[in-house]
């Protein structure tokens, strides 16, 4: 609309919406609020009596400390709580748990005679099961609740108990099942260490007895031989350095005596035979027949069996015979004397082996007892964390470990919770009134009639108004006005009758809804 006045050409400015316009038209036409917000109420009681209602059971069941305490038997069930809740939520909604409760309690019969997928069945049931833990002290699980949804309240409460005793049987069979494979693994492991423990044992027995004299604690005896050895042999020594001096002084006394007499007569040969053979049992006894002093005396023996077999005779100076006497037994005791120095040299070489092969055998030795003493020890750690495990399955086969017990058993509901009253009424509230106000504003954007002082002030660009004159209805306006009020009335009283009376009709004939998507009442 274009205006001239006073040489200026007047425009009409952008569409705004003011608040107090709207608030304005609201008052004025009340109706054009009433009718959606009417109808949207009565299609949100419809909805809540057609909707089919789904009650809710839950069951509490509280997570009880072991009665014996853990400082005297430790259980060996190490999973934390919430791991154990989940583990068990997966077992009893297994699939084929689920089938079994629905055939044994004749759940979705209506579904199975249509024949409906058994898997579809599960899967639906699955999902209006809920398990949630709760916190206790310190932030650890103390207990946990177990949540079903259906239809009919007794079946939701069965079923809910149902499945809390599943969940205590399930833990009860989990805890001494894994005590019992805990067992079965340490005496496993146990066996394996004991077999290794007795070759290691029997390794360091027979290095012992293959090296003999040559270990560490035989040094001390070893080092004592040696010395008692070499004092022998230092006595030995002087003897025969003795004993060849005599021989020496002997060999010179016959060497200036002639020898140019007759031999001995028959019983001096005899005398002298009984002495050699005296003298060669007693070196028998001493020595081998190899030793060079029993050859000695066999030799003189046989010289003088061959004398007097020739019937040799003679006769000897009894001076003379008793120095080869004498010499005799010196050179047999001297031998004797060699004999004994060599055997205790020997003796101290082989002692003084032992003692140098000591530290080879000690370090060796060391080896293998270090490796024995570590199995050992790790086979008695094993053996005290297998009398734990035993202690602590035999704790769970008494069911005294930690259980599962039920605090609150379900009850059959009488409130269902969906749908929700009070959610349903706010919705379709606030759907009403924002379809009626949204009518309103979207009137006021297309309407370009001026609706007071200020508009018109605004739309003249600040011309001051002097005066206004207030619409002047004639009676036929008024009856106009009257006949759309009354027909507004009465589509309200239209609308609510019929809504009324098909929720009246729906809930008799017991009509049931069910909407393909979950709404959030």
């Amino acid at each position: 609309m274009q205006d001239y006045y006073r040489g200026t050409i007047l425009t009409e400015p952008a569409k705004n919406i003011e608040i107090q316009s709207v608030i304005d038209t609201l008052v004025k036409k009340w109706y054009l609020v009433t009718i959606p917000l009417g109808v949207f109420l009565l299609i949100g009681a419809w909805l809540y009596v057609v909707l089919p209602r789904t009650f809710e059971a839950r069951t509490l069941i509280l997570v009880q400390p072991q009665e014996i305490p853990s400082s005297y038997v430790q259980s060996t069930v190490g999973a934390g709580i919430d791991e154990r809740v989940r583990t068990l939520s997966q077992e009893v909604m297994s699939r084929s748990n689920l089938e079994k409760i629905i055939k044994d309690m004749n759940l979705y019969q209506e579904q199975r005679d249509e024949n409906v997928s058994m898997d579809l069945l599960v899967a639906s049931m699955r999902k209006r099961i809920d398990v949630v833990t709760l916190g206790g002290a310190r932030g650890q699980t103390s207990s946990f609740t177990i949540t079903f949804r259906e239809r009919d309240p007794q079946v939701v409460a069965d079923v809910t108990n149902r499945l809390a005793s599943f969940f205590i049987e399930s833990h009860l069979k989990l805890r001494a099942r894994q005590a019992a494979q805990t067992t079965l693994f340490l005496e496993k492991q146990l066996g394996d260490l004991k077999t290794l423990l007795q070759q290691q044992e029997g390794q360091v027995e027979e290095y012992r007895n293959k090296y003999m004299g040559e270990l560490p604690e035989q040094l001390t005896s070893n080092i004592s031989t040696i010395s008692g050895l070499q004092m022998r042999l230092e006595s030995v020594q002087a003897s025969l350095a003795e004993a060849m001096n005599r021989r020496l002084d002997i060999q010179r006394q016959l060497s200036n005596i002639e020898t140019d007499q007759p031999g001995a007569t028959m019983s001096q040969r005899g005398q002298r035979m009984a002495e050699l053979r005296a003298q060669l049992e007693n070196a028998s006894s001493r020595y081998t027949a190899e030793h060079p002093v029993v050859k000695q005396l066999r030799q003189q023996i046989d010289d003088l069996e061959k004398q007097s077999a020739d019937g040799e005779t003679g006769v000897t100076d009894p001076h003379v015979l008793e120095l080869r006497n004498q010499f005799a037994t010196i050179n047999m005791e001297v031998e004797g004397l060699k004999a004994d120095s060599d055997r205790l040299k020997e003796r101290i070489e082989y002692y003084q082996q032992r003692v140098e092969n000591t530290p080879k055998r000690e370090q060796e030795l060391a080896a293998l007892t270090r490796d024995y003493n570590i199995t050992q020890q790790n086979y008695q750690r094993l053996l005290d964390r297998l009398y734990e495990a035993k202690r602590a399955e035999s704790m769970e086969m008494r069911q005294q470990g930690e259980q599962f017990r039920i605090v609150d058993y379900a009850q059959p509901p009488e409130i269902p919770v969906s749908p929700n009253l009070i959610r349903i009424a706010f919705v379709f509230l606030v759907l009403g009134l924002g379809t009626g106000i949204g009518f309103i504003v979207l009137l006021e954007m297309v309407d370009s009639t001026v609706k007071g002082i200020k508009q018109l002030e605004k739309w003249s660009g600040g011309i001051s108004c002097i005066s206004a004159v207030p619409l002047a209805l004639t009676p036929a306006d008024k009856r106009k006005r009257k006949m759309r009020t009354l027909m507004y009335m009465g589509i309200n009283v239209f609308i609510a009758v019929a809504g009324v009376a098909i929720i009246i009709y729906s809930y008799m004939n017991d009509i049931t809804v069910v909407l393909p998507a979950k709404l959030p009442f």
